[in-house]
């Protein structure tokens, strides 16, 4: 689902949320896939797939009544208006005691790609927006400038709540994409009713994240173990399948309670097999290009490429926990 790079929108419904009136205004049909309209919510459901805290899930429970809603949309697209209403009307009900949520479109997009048929359900709060407006004065216009309170996310803009949801295979390991911040809230534990999954890409993130974590806490003061470790787990998530996390405690550290300290961070973040399938396309996405801060007050940004260049850039241990960072042959430097 992480991967789909073309699709094709057939359907958008949008339903207003309006908490301020305490209802629902719903739509009879579907909005009208104008050019503009149509580039609006494919923006957004791209933004959606490539958003790296978006998070795998399934639908938990045997009775959900946002699955079998999506699920008669999949069978039959005649549901398609009556469902995205349905839809508006729970989630309004789920959020109603919820302060923190605003009020907005719900707008609901069935789509379909190489991989199959999709439905994305997108939260779009309401933003102010400053507009002009033009008011007749003694028969003469005059142009002012006031503000809408009910203008939508641009299409560049990251949704607070909203999923992709693909249709039910039983063979497939999960079938939702959560992006919300608020994973105890409301969207996800009353209105979705998910669990979330760890697939390849969610591995990596978490071994990439808790290893830094890790080379923070317990090489604080040793800046050469720090460089070495952090060498290593590039590495590792660069060029390996699998990652052997008894292995890389074993290999990295001569000290048993590192060793063990190393094992019992990743046990915390839920990993636990022997091998841990790792996501090798983002890993080399995400380690393309590194951000060194040194000391607090220096920042290096730099390609991976140049930090493996010898004839450009080194590190030098100086065996007493201290290194040396050395950029080598500079032809030309300018300053921002």
């Amino acid at each position: 689902m992480r991967n789909i790079e073309e699709f094709i929108i057939s359907k958008v419904a949008v339903n207003i949320l309006d908490k301020e009136s305490n209802h629902v205004v719903f739509s009879v049909q579907e909005a009208e896939l104008t050019e503009e309209v149509y580039g609006y919510f494919e923006k957004h459901i791209l933004k959606l797939l490539k958003d790296e805290d978006a998070r795998p899930a399934s639908f938990d429970g045997e009775r959900n009544l946002v699955r079998e809603l999506c699920q008669e949309i999949f069978e039959d697209e005649c549901f398609f208006v009556d469902n995205a209403g349905k839809m508006a009307q729970y989630l309004f009900k789920c959020a109603s005691s919820d302060e923190k949520d605003s009020s907005g479109d719900f707008a609901v997009c069935l789509f379909e790609s190489q991989e199959g048929r999709y439905l994305a359900l997108m939260k779009l709060n309401f933003t102010e927006a400053y507009c002009h407006y033009v008011k007749e004065v003694e028969g003469k216009p005059g142009i002012s400038v006031g503000v809408s309170k009910t203008g939508l996310p641009g299409p560049g803009q990251r949704l607070s709540k909203a999923v992709i949801v693909k249709d039910v295979k039983d063979h497939e390991a999960f079938n939702l994409l959560v992006a919300d911040r608020d994973w105890d809230g409301v969207f996800n534990q009353a209105f979705l009713k998910c669990c979330f999954v760890r697939d390849e890409r969610e591995n990596t993130k978490i071994i990439a994240k808790a290893s830094e974590q890790f080379a923070r806490k317990v090489f604080k003061d040793n800046a050469q173990e720090a460089e070495r470790f952090r060498s290593r787990m590039s590495s590792i998530l660069r060029n390996e399948e699998n990652v052997n996390i008894e292995k890389i405690a074993e290999e990295s550290f001569d000290d048993p309670v590192i060793k063990n300290e190393f094992k019992a961070t990743m046990i915390n973040e839920g990993l636990q097999e022997s091998e841990v399938v790792i996501d090798r396309e983002w890993a080399e996405k995400k380690l393309k290009r590194k951000r060194l801060k040194v000391d607090k007050s220096i920042e290096l940004y730099i390609d991976n490429e140049v930090y493996q260049d010898k004839d450009k850039f080194q590190i030098k241990r100086n065996g007493d926990g201290t290194i040396d960072i050395i950029l080598k042959n500079v032809k030309n430097y300018i300053e921002r």
